[in-house]
């Protein structure tokens, strides 16, 4: 028997899960959330619309990833310590043959389905070298891709992330209007997490 969701996913999304989780004080990775760990959810949800989810972690994680579906793959990032763009390098030279990715944050539960199908629906028809959401004239997470943008991903340093091509004037970046606060809301402390609980989707 076919499996219909699996025909109806597109395209590859990374999720970047090395960071150290200094602010929040623990590992977010394994907080609890919607009946889970904050990892599994966050994996689980890209993994319904993504054909392939690239997890880039600091370390193995043999308790969390062993429960990873199918489409889902784990990416060690070595030199995360050296900051976020080291984790996005990692997942980013795993993807080098494909046409396009999207990459998402770990510590951003609440981005909805609805908004993931958009833009991986958008980054496998639109010429536009990049994709950004934005709700309410504000520009969030995650950003869609296109090839042409990897080798300069990959030459990122630092904590840089993918915001400098943004104003780099190099390429074509197309915004994705989104009914989804979701894309701008990340976990940064226990009793923010606490206050967003109404928003799980």
């Amino acid at each position: 028997m076919i499996d219909q969701r699996a025909t109806s996913r597109l395209g590859t999304a990374i999720i970047l899960a090395a960071g150290a989780s200094i602010r929040y004080g623990s590992d977010k990775k394994s907080i609890s959330f919607a009946d889970t760990t904050l990892l599994q959810y966050i994996v689980e949800h890209y993994s319904k619309v993504f054909n392939r989810v690239l997890v880039v972690l600091r370390e193995q994680e043999n308790n969390s990833t062993k429960l990873f579906p199918v489409n889902a793959q784990l990416v060690l990032a070595p030199e995360a310590r050296y900051g976020l763009s080291q984790s996005l390098r990692a997942g980013v030279e795993r993807a080098m043959k494909d046409p396009w990715l999207v990459v998402g944050l770990m510590d951003m539960p609440y981005v909805k389905l609805k908004t993931l199908k958009r833009l991986a629906e958008r980054m496998a028809s639109t010429t536009a070298s990049v994709v950004r959401p934005r709700h309410q004239h504000e520009y969030g997470n995650p950003v869609g891709f296109k090839r042409e943008c990897f080798s300069e991903l990959c030459e990122l340093s630092g904590d840089q992330g993918a915001r400098t091509l943004f104003y780099s004037g190099r390429l074509q970046i197309e915004t994705l209007d989104v009914d989804d606060p979701g894309v701008l809301i990340d976990i940064d402390t226990p009793d923010q997490l606490q206050k967003l609980d109404a928003l799980k989707s």
